[in-house]
C-alpha cells in the first residue's frame, strides 16, 4: 500500500498490517493472503495521523 500525506515539513509515512512488520515498498504479485487490516502512519515533528485501512482480494485466477 501506498501511504500518502502532506504536511510542514513533509511527514514521513510507513504502512503496515495490523500486527505486523513494515514492508519493503515495490510491486509484486498479491494474494487472498495479503487482505486484511492495514495501518497507515504519517510522522513529523508536529506530532502524528494514523489510519485504519481494511484490504479485500478478490482473484479470479486459478491456484489463489
Amino acid at each position: 500500500l501506498a501511504c500518502r500525506a502532506d504536511g510542514d515539513p513533509p511527514p514521513s509515512t510507513r504502512c503496515a498490517r495490523d500486527g505486523g512488520a513494515p514492508r519493503a515498498r515495490g510491486s509484486r504479485a498479491i494474494s487472498r493472503a495479503d487482505a486484511g487490516r492495514y495501518i497507515c502512519r504519517a510522522t513529523n515533528k508536529h506530532g502524528s495521523a494514523v489510519r485504519s485501512i481494511v484490504v479485500t482480494v478478490e482473484c479470479e485466477c486459478r491456484g489463489c
